[in-house]
């Protein structure tokens, strides 16, 4: 698992978690309420999530967490 901390404001995040898979992703903002997001896995290394609500960016601060099974 990894743990993304998002300490700047932002409607794109780029995650470089070096799982060497394709995490699924849960992130909350500041108050912990879970946010949907788009995710682009770029690599098995390195992910991006972006956040629109409405047809607008929306930006905040927050964590992802990532997680992944073997099998």
């Amino acid at each position: 698992t990894y743990t993304h901390n998002q300490s700047s404001t932002s409607d794109t995040w780029v995650i470089t978690h070096n799982l060497h898979r394709f995490p699924s992703v849960t992130v909350v903002d500041s108050a912990d309420t879970i946010i949907q997001g788009t995710i682009v896995y770029n690599s098995n290394k390195q992910l991006t999530i972006t956040f629109f609500s409405g047809g607008s960016a929306l930006a905040f601060q927050g964590k992802a967490y990532l997680n992944y099974k073997t099998q």
